[in-house]
């Protein structure tokens, strides 16, 4: 039993912390210290003679690692999925980098220090130069250094310990039932030997929403919270804690109330998710029989697996950049052509809407200096770089014309603003064909080709792009971003970002009546599609077609199953009608909670007004 604070044996420990919400969901359990383990470096000096030696270790070690990362890498792929496994390609190629031994070896040479001192000096220094670095997914491949570096330490300590065999049993050993996992730094490589069956959240000191590790713990989805500064010095091992995935808290010995409150909730949210998963299997109508698609949002190979899961009509929107981040450099035709084959070959002929790489902002190449790194939400970004990464952007076309001979691909470019993004964007996908039908290789000649509106100049003129595209997805996460000014990764303007926004909800209404008056197809892809507070007011405007993370689908199929389009159509004209966020808000929430019998506090970050 967890030891009561404050009995006066010594100070009273630190109960709650705040960090940064990875993956949400709530996880309680007994926490067991994981991964903390460091390495007590000697300051001896070596002999001349001992250098040979030193680099015969360093060797070994380093092939004793690249054995590892490719069984973490198998694992890694069968367990979770094929691009998070490529995680692990990027690891090899440090290990394999000729400058980098190189350098240990001169310095073990010259200074006469052994190669574990050498290799932890050279990878600190390196690791420290890249966390100050101003792109930010450099300063998340700093924590793959520090990985590859870890491992070779262990290694060069392993073949020198008559204890290898112990600690590496420590290392695998089989977690119990209800674990919570803590780590101070919790790396690709780790996750690799976790039982994901029995890990029920993990607590992190460092680390964020956008590393490998949290790539990686999201396709598992194990409820996780990192950031949490300090909490080291106050958790032990077999602590009570709680993980709170949406809010990024956790709780070290709660107490009972703080207990009771999260076991509750949890309990609730398990059975209405059970009760939910019945709709899978029921048909998306609305109470007078009108059919809404659903669709999935897919950024790798395991999101189609679960998408299939959740009975999805299709593929409404694949982000195709995360591939393209994941590794150490641009994959080339041949390599995209198989991913996107066996994302077109998995859905069965259902359609698959695949979008171009929308890179900047925050989302770019760690391999690749952009041309302008200034890419912010107002700057360079997505589709605005097209000239630039030409001969990527002509690749990635090919790639994913040849996958849409094995089923029904769909074509879609992001972040146009004019006609003459657009047509330059058409432009490059007609030399991409002309390239393949020279090389006689197959695609789908009439693959139809569509647009993203995220962009307030192009949701307000959807009637000059109507000869331009076969199809349009609203993106309302950036679209939000710019009707509102405010930038939604930035959380000193977040009482700004408002989906609701009278201004955002009657640009919604223009675009969706410009695709009814040209017949159009529309689908909404955004976080509006897949959040029940919006989903009888998009059903009342005349949206059709949704597309969202997969798990999200029974709770929007709830809403449509329990509502008609007459009373959505009310709602919509109603909400239009209103004049400040707080009353749409209100409007929405009590109309949510009058469908399903409850609010949606127990499993949705609230917003504050």
């Amino acid at each position: 039993m967890a030891k009561q604070r404050g009995s006066g044996k010594g100070p009273e420990r630190k109960s709650i912390f705040k960090g940064i919400a990875v993956v949400p969901g709530i996880a309680i359990g007994r926490v067991t210290l994981k991964f903390r383990q460091t390495q007590i470096l000697s300051d001896r000096t070596i002999k001349p003679d001992e250098v040979a030696r030193e680099h015969e270790r360093l060797a070994e070690a380093v092939r004793l690692s690249k054995a590892q990362l490719l069984e973490a890498r198998s694992k890694v792929a069968k367990e979770i999925g094929e691009l998070e496994a490529m995680i692990f390609d990027a690891h090899i190629l440090i290990l394999e980098d000729q400058a980098f031994l190189r350098k240990v070896r001169d310095q073990v040479a010259n200074d006469f220090k052994p190669a574990e001192v050498v290799v932890s000096t050279i990878v600190e220094g390196y690791y420290q130069t890249l966390k100050k670095v101003p792109d930010e997914h450099l300063r998340e491949r700093a924590a793959d250094l520090r990985d590859v570096g870890r491992r070779l330490l262990e290694n060069l300590a392993h073949l020198q310990d008559s204890e290898r065999r112990t600690r590496k049993r420590e290392d695998t050993e089989e977690l119990p039932s209800g674990t919570v996992i803590f780590a101070r730094e919790l790396l690709p490589s780790d996750i690799a030997t976790l039982e994901r069956r029995h890990c029920e959240g993990v607590a992190c000191e460092l680390g964020s929403e956008r590393g490998h590790a949290a790539v990686m713990l999201r396709a598992m989805n194990v409820p996780s919270v990192m950031g949490l500064e300090d909490i080291g010095d106050n958790i032990k091992d077999g602590d009570l804690v709680i993980v709170d995935g949406s809010t990024g808290t956790v709780y070290v010995n709660p107490k009972k109330d703080v207990l009771d409150s999260y076991t509750a909730t949890k309990k609730e949210f398990d059975r209405f998710q059970t009760s939910l998963a019945k709709e899978v299997d029921l048909p998306s109508l609305t109470t007078d029989g009108h059919h809404i698609s659903l669709l999935a949002n897919v950024s790798k190979q395991s999101e189609i697996d679960l998408a299939k899961m959740y009975k999805v009509e299709g593929i409404g929107l694949y982000r195709s950049e995360f591939h393209l981040m994941a590794g150490s450099a641009f994959p080339d035709e041949e390599e995209q052509y198989q991913i996107y084959r066996e994302a077109v070959t998995k859905m069965d002929g259902k359609p698959v809407t695949i979008r171009t790489m929308d890179l900047g902002s925050d989302k770019k190449l760690p391999y690749l200096k952009l041309p302008d790194e200034d890419t912010h939400v107002l700057g360079r970004r997505s589709i605005r770089l097209i000239t630039d990464l030409e001969e990527f952007q002509i690749i990635q076309l090919k790639a994913i014309l040849r996958a849409s001979a094995h089923g029904k691909v769909k074509l879609m470019f992001p972040f146009i603003t004019s006609l003459e993004d657009i047509r330059l964007a058409k432009r490059m996908l007609r030399t991409a064909r002309r390239e393949l039908e020279i090389s006689r290789k197959k695609f789908d000649q009439n693959i139809p080709v569509g647009m993203m509106v995220e962009v307030p100049a192009a949701a307000l003129s959807m009637d000059k792009f109507v000869r331009e595209v076969q199809f349009f997805s609203v993106g309302t996460n950036d679209l939000t971003q710019y009707v509102c000014a405010a930038d939604r990764n930035h959380p000193d303007v977040a009482a700004w970002y408002k989906a609701h926004n009278p201004g955002m909800l009657s640009i919604l209404r223009i675009i969706v009546d410009t695709a009814k008056a040209h017949n159009s197809d529309l689908t909404v892809c955004g976080e509006m599609a897949g959040d029940p507070f919006y989903t009888m007011f998009l059903l009342g405007l005349g949206v059709t077609k949704f597309s969202m993370p997969a798990p999200q689908v029974p709770l929007v199929k709830k809403i449509i199953r329990s509502v008609n389009l007459t009373g959505a159509r009310n709602l919509a004209n109603r909400a239009l009608q209103y004049t400040s966020t707080i009353q749409i808000r209100e409007l929405f929430a009590h109309t949510v909670e009058q469908i399903l019998g409850r609010d949606l506090g127990g499993w949705r970050k609230e917003e504050t007004e």
